[in-house]
């Protein structure tokens, strides 16, 4: 630990970045060193002028700012909702159903058809797992639900299949349109989302190879194939960096498991000279809340203690209600633990 200073990735989204340069100006002095620019949902103008904005800013206040571009990979996504969003009650039944409009109802369209993948009984989570249900029935191109917690779903949100064997391409259509468009802007990092093997990443570094300045490769690990020790190995080798994704990770492996894996990776990125990166709700209750919770300073002073280059947050900075205090809290409690951690403390 002495030395170690632990850096912040910020994520870019409605209540940050998206027409606001004052908010970018305020996030980069309050201590954020990376903006993370997810491609899932980003528009093209947009990102074109918060890579614009955070450039001149970084230089105004000759602070180093690294650019992310996060790759949205072949995760299975609902679509585009009646209302932006639709409120769900345990026991709702549902419908998921490609190749339809949202009228409003409880048939949610989706962004694929995975309907050939998914059998009844099987697990369906929704929103980083906020909704939880069960599949009842697969009817055509609809997936009947169940719903088993309360809560609410917005477009584009994320779904997981944990109990199927759906594997999509490391890059699918998407990625390579977008790819093409990172190619014009400056961006320091790509990230590279499912990652299931080190083939992966060098299918990605012959497409980078031709950037007037190749960005370096974030590896993503959230799958089940990923995690495997030796092929773990062989993925952080092949990158430039790793990207704890735990979020995806949980529904993968389960929850308890996650805590041992980010350890792992964290070790494994520092015997082979590679930068690390822990996600996923580090500081989630700022989304609505001006302060952390205790479980979540401890969770950020962990990833301090175990050595990571990076902590990152997500929707505390894309969608909270408090971006640029969020930036100020972590960027106090990774100070503060390791100004007092002791010496040796690993």
């Amino acid at each position: 630990m002495n030395g170690h200073k632990t850096k912040i990735v910020a994520t870019i989204g409605a209540t940050s970045g998206n027409g606001s340069r004052e908010k970018l100006y305020e996030m980069i002095k309050a201590g954020m060193d990376a903006a993370r620019i997810n491609f899932s949902h980003a528009k093209y103008s947009e990102v074109e002028e918060q890579v614009k904005w955070i450039r001149e800013i970084s230089a105004e206040l000759r602070q180093k700012v690294y650019l992310l571009a996060d790759l949205a990979g072949p995760k299975i996504r609902l679509g585009e909702l009646k209302d932006g969003q639709f409120r769900i009650k345990k026991g709702d039944e549902l419908g998921l159903a490609f190749g339809v409009a949202h009228s409003g109802g409880p048939i949610l369209p989706v962004k694929f058809d995975f309907s050939q993948y998914v059998s009844p009984r099987q697990r369906v989570f929704i929103f980083d797992g906020k909704i939880e249900a069960e599949v009842v029935a697969v009817v055509g191109k609809v997936v009947k639900i169940v719903a088993k917690t309360d809560g609410y779903v917005t477009s584009r949100n994320g779904i997981n299949l944990p109990d199927t064997s759906f594997v999509g391409d490391a890059l699918t259509g998407k990625d390579l349109k977008d790819l093409e468009f990172i190619k014009t802007q400056d961006f320091d990092w790509v990230g590279l989302s499912f990652v299931h093997g080190a083939e992966d990443i060098s299918m990605l570094r012959k497409i980078i190879r031709t950037y007037p300045r190749p960005p370096k490769i974030v590896a993503k690990i959230e799958t089940k194939a990923a995690i495997e020790p030796r092929n773990l190995t062989e993925i952080i080798k092949a990158s430039d960096g790793a990207m704890v994704a735990r979020g995806d990770m949980a529904y993968e492996i389960g929850a308890e498991l996650v805590p041992i894996i980010q350890w792992r990776i964290v070790k494994s990125c520092h015997e082979h000279k590679k930068f690390s990166i822990i996600a996923t709700q580090m500081l989630e209750s700022m989304v609505e809340s001006a302060s952390p919770t205790r479980a979540e300073v401890s969770d950020v002073a962990r990833a301090v203690f175990e050595g990571a280059n990076y902590v990152m947050l997500s929707e505390e900075t894309a969608l909270g209600k408090y971006p640029v205090e969020t930036v100020k809290e972590m960027d106090r409690i990774t100070k503060t633990i390791i100004k007092n951690a002791k010496l040796g403390m690993k």
